[in-house]
């Protein structure tokens, strides 16, 4: 049987769907699962064992109707049994659809129930979005609900020699920057959380953060700190956080895998709905902060979150402390 999962559009998103490509093999042994993803997600399903073939697509192949209708036809010659979309978007529904897969699974949303067989009803309540995928499948069983991203011992290797040349050893990685503004970390807490730290850090990011990572670094006189944001692709920078000491991250596609490797990691949540979009792990632990910022009105009664402004590089020593023996 051939299986196709339309994947998220978001690292973190992508990373979240693993439990999901996990137990649809685990169902069904026999079976080749393909996924169907954007071009820079496809590094979170690479090398993992649940995956049969992974089908990028680049932005301008989903852009206009005919370009969908191509790229969606495409599809047939694969001859898919079965697709899942974990989108919730009227364009996947169409593109599985197209595709002639026999049987096309997804949420009901957008008017796009015409296009796919086996609908399902959008889980009510406050789930995790793992929890949301995996309920496309009904198992009676659920393997896992922590994701886990796969890489090889050549990949290991050749991040291992990377840090080595940018003369860092077992560095911390930073993550401190999220496609959200507003989820993004100023540089004057991060400069207050190392300031005097005798650690070295390595901050990772998009292009587009390369600027920010820049002003942190300024800002950080004294610190053992480098940036390679932009720099590697995404599965090259998957490796080299997977050889780093620990994370400190925000609510961030990088944060959700630096989790999936397993490393002990620190993810701070203020806009983000951490019940729903936390990463998933038991070397994960989350530390809640109030955004946006109430300034002087602000009453201190949510006691279930802090001001980011009053965490301190002890709170998360204790977090790390909690998870890890460092």
């Amino acid at each position: 049987m051939k299986i196709a999962v339309y994947s998220p559009n978001w690292i973190g998103d992508a990373v979240m769907a693993l439990p999901f490509v996990q137990q649809l093999k685990i169902d069904n042994k026999d079976s080749e699962i393909f996924i169907f993803c954007k071009e820079w997600v496809s590094g979170v399903y690479k090398n993992h064992p649940a995956v049969s073939q992974i089908i990028p697509i680049r932005d301008k192949d989903l852009n206009g109707l005919m370009r969908m209708i191509r790229t969606g036809s495409s599809l047939k010659p694969k001859g898919f049994d079965r697709f899942y979309t974990l989108t919730d978007s009227f364009r996947s529904a169409f593109i599985i659809w197209l595709s002639g897969a026999k049987k096309r699974y997804g949420y009901k949303t957008q008017f796009r129930s015409v296009f796919l067989t086996n609908i399902s009803m959008i889980p009510k309540g406050n789930i995790h979005r793992h929890e949301k995928y995996l309920r496309l499948i009904q198992a009676g069983s659920i393997y896992s609900n922590i994701p886990k991203i796969h890489l090889s011992t050549h990949e290991i290797e050749w991040a291992e020699k990377e840090i080595d040349q940018l003369g860092f050893k077992a560095p911390i990685a930073l993550l401190p920057f999220s496609v959200a503004s507003d989820r993004t970390i100023h540089s004057q807490i991060l400069k207050n959380w190392l300031n005097s730290s005798a650690d070295q850090y390595l901050v990772f990011g998009s292009k587009n953060d390369a600027g920010l990572a820049k002003t942190l670094i300024n800002a950080c006189k004294g610190v053992s700190i480098k940036s390679v944001c932009g720099k590697y692709d995404l599965r090259k920078s998957i490796a080299l956080i997977s050889v780093c000491k620990f994370s400190l991250a925000t609510d961030s596609g990088l944060g959700h895998v630096s989790t999936a490797l397993g490393i002990p990691t620190v993810s701070f949540f203020g806009v983000g709905v951490e019940s729903k979009t936390a990463p998933s792990g038991k070397n994960n632990v989350v530390i809640k902060y109030c955004n946006p910022c109430s300034g002087g009105s602000c009453t201190w009664q949510n006691k279930d979150r802090k001001c980011i402004r009053e965490i301190s590089r002890s709170d998360i020593d204790f977090a790390i402390n909690r998870i890890a023996n460092l």
